[in-house]
């Protein structure tokens, strides 16, 4: 299995990732799951699901589009 769909899966499994996304799919593709961590958001709620009020919530932009600016 390729490493960015062990990844994926791994992220899923964290509950960080929705189980549905296309990322995990057999038709899934790499951009899905660059896609999917483009804005860091992703990657902030992964942290703080290994290690709790890592990333306080004030600090993770609630649109992902934003995220990018800041």
């Amino acid at each position: 299995m390729e490493v960015w769909r062990q990844c994926a899966h791994w992220l899923v499994a964290a509950r960080v990732l929705p189980a549905g996304h296309r990322a995990s799919s057999p038709g899934g593709q790499v951009w899905d799951l660059a896609q999917a961590l483009r804005d860091g958001v992703l990657l902030c709620h992964l942290l703080n699901a290994l290690l709790p009020r890592a990333v306080p919530p004030r600090d993770i932009c609630p649109r992902p589009q934003m995220s990018q600016v800041r």
